[in-house]
């Protein structure tokens, strides 16, 4: 018998909702096991746990790759058309607005592996005992199940937050009907809301709080709540709350799937639900400190994203697995033997505030979008990677380009430029992707925009060398930050908590606190900002961000810009060009329902617009 093994589910029938057949069905007839094989033995039984887990995305090269796609639908990242041929095309043709039910894009099935899990969840739920003879105590059994059951939660408000509404499967029986019995209906948005909320807080108060070494990345009460208010943040902001375009959305019997009617108290069932993971006492943002004590915030923002879980009590919910190569294969310089292929933009080098709080717009931000500078360039940190002696404290070298220097620390964690020290050879070399460079032009592995992304990069790492481990953090408490002064702006914009907490995440990053005064739109500016640059280049942050503030197709209004990588001199390609100009349709804030799954089932209906 194989060691892995694969889930059998001989007599039962494919949910019409999924795939016109399950590849793990297919086994050689020697290699088969029957559910009580499976049930009646610890190791098969925890390999099918570990089956149903395996739908967790790696938040790293998932999100970025063409399986999800999130980076390449915002306005973070963008590739060469060339790459098309690779696997790429289906995200590119998204970019202009080329989609289509017929297509399956991006690359993942989210739908109908959702639903494989479900159901793969829900044979467990049914099947699993205690083998006290096997140390399977029924305390372990237990907490087996609740670990499943919020499996099947967190794979359903994944869905939730790109589909809408969706049928919510919950019983075996539905989940084992067979295509002709089995015809289910859309479930109302706010009806699945208000389920996955009760599963969630219920199961956050009996799963274990943390584990030791041997199970981390099982599932903890800390990571209900924040998914719980990942959840609830979605269904407050404006693409679920009192957005009229889906008012006529109903299924085929005329019961309407989206509540067009704003609701205010949507916003604080999100901010206590975020509050209350702050509370937790196990969470707090990660830091940092120089020899003298001072805050060091260029430490602090690159290893929050480096150390692992145990050093790191920022992470809440972190990738169970050791995350993908390809994540650096694919966004390292190919000068240093990677392909360097995925790059991030102009757009999103702007967003990053100056080192003295300021946007680069803002009066007195000394922001100089020319020229280069003209001495070294020191921060108050432990950082040495800025040069080939690994001088502590310098960040950028004379000769800089002007619109590099003087950034906050996040832009150097997230941001590789031109002219910037390569860490990741031995060659004592610069960075270079101008046209004919080592890392440029013409070849597709290379940044179209000229900017490749750092986040969640060891600068140590070396082609050829085993990668140092970083974890793959899926859910941080700067996220319930952020979404508890958000919500707080929205129901009550009187709080000093709003303010006191979006301090604490610029604090973190070396940066002043907001001005005071700032009404409620200025305030949501500032958050929106400061989402953008804490979140930059993760777990597809921003995609959502701008589909649940509907704020998409004026994002897009503007192109997608970079240098002008077609440049072979410093004074060619020092300027800023126009790439891309993406072409975002009010369709695309839900995605389309695959048609074979519209085909095989006569109740389902296609999200509006497709």
């Amino acid at each position: 018998m194989k060691k892995y093994i694969r889930f059998i589910l001989l007599t039962i029938a494919t949910l019409p909702l999924l795939y016109s057949c399950d590849n793990y069905l297919n086994k050689e007839p020697d290699d088969m096991l029957t559910l009580p094989g499976v049930f009646n033995d610890a190791t098969n039984m925890k390999e099918w746990l570990a089956g149903i887990y395996d739908a967790i995305p790696d938040p790293l090269w998932d999100y970025l790759s063409y399986s999800y796609g999130y980076y390449l639908m915002s306005d973070e990242s963008q590739i060469n058309s060339e790459l098309g041929q690779f696997g790429w095309n289906g995200l590119l043709n998204v970019q202009q607005g080329s989609w289509s039910p017929v297509q399956m894009v991006p690359g993942f099935d989210l739908w109908g592996t959702t639903y494989q899990k479900v159901r793969a969840a829900l044979i467990f739920l049914d099947n699993v005992k205690p083998l006290p003879e096997q140390r399977q105590t029924e305390e372990l059994i237990e907490r087996y199940k609740n670990e499943v059951r919020f499996l099947m939660a967190y794979y359903y408000e994944r869905m939730l937050e790109v589909y809408g509404p969706f049928p919510l499967v919950t019983t075996l029986s539905d989940a084992t009907a067979s295509p002709a019995d089995l015809q289910l209906p859309r479930t109302p948005y706010d009806d699945i809301v208000s389920y996955l909320d009760k599963n969630l807080l219920d199961l956050s108060k009996v799963l274990p709080s943390s584990y030791d070494d041997t199970d981390v990345g099982h599932i903890t009460s800390g990571m209900c709540l924040a998914v719980r208010a990942r959840l609830l943040m979605f269904a407050a902001s404006p693409l679920f709350n009192g957005n009229t375009d889906y008012a006529d959305v109903t299924n085929k019997d005329g019961t309407a799937l989206f509540n067009s009617t704003y609701d205010a108290d949507k916003w604080k069932k999100a901010a206590d639900a975020a509050k209350q993971v702050i509370d937790m006492p196990l969470y707090k943002l990660y830091t940092e400190k120089n020899e003298d004590g001072t805050l060091d915030a260029l430490m602090s923002c690159m290893n929050v994203h480096l150390k692992g879980v145990n050093e790191n009590p920022e992470i809440i919910f972190v990738y169970p697995e050791k995350t993908n190569y390809y994540y650096e294969y694919h966004i390292l310089p190919r000068g240093s033997g990677f392909a360097g292929c995925i790059g991030t933009t102009q757009n999103m080098v702007d967003a990053f505030f100056m080192n003295n709080g300021k946007s680069i717009t803002d009066n007195g931000s000394n922001y100089n979008p020319i020229g280069f500078s003209t001495s070294d360039d020191y921060y108050n940190t432990q950082y040495n990677y800025g040069d080939a002696n690994r001088t502590t404290g310098l960040v950028t070298r004379k000769g800089t380009f002007n619109m590099y220097v003087n950034r906050e620390p996040r832009f150097y964690v997230n941001i590789r430029y031109n002219g910037e020290y390569c860490t990741f050879d031995d060659n004592g070399r610069d960075i270079d992707f101008k046209k004919n460079g080592l890392d440029g032009a013409p070849s597709h592995d290379s940044p179209l925009a000229g900017y490749q992304i750092n986040k969640a990069v060891n600068p140590s790492d070396h082609n050829g060398q085993t990668f140092q481990y970083r974890p793959g953090i899926i859910i941080r408490l700067a996220e319930m930050y952020l979404d508890y002064a958000e919500a707080l702006n929205e129901y009550n914009p009187k709080s000093t908590d709003i303010a006191k907490y979006v301090n604490l995440i610029r604090e973190r990053a070396g940066l002043p606190g907001l001005p005071e005064g700032l009404s409620q739109s200025e305030m949501r500016d500032a958050i929106h900002h400061e989402r953008q640059v804490e979140f930059a280049l993760e777990g597809g942050m921003r995609y959502m961000d701008i589909r649940r503030w509907k704020i998409a197709e004026d994002v897009f209004k503007k192109p997608i810009q970079g240098m002008n990588t077609q440049g072979t001199t410093a004074n060619d390609y020092y300027k800023v060009v126009d790439i891309q100009t993406r072409n975002f349709q009010k369709k695309m804030y839900l995605w389309p329902i695959y048609q074979n799954y519209m085909d095989n089932n006569a109740n389902l209906v296609q999200n509006k617009y497709w």
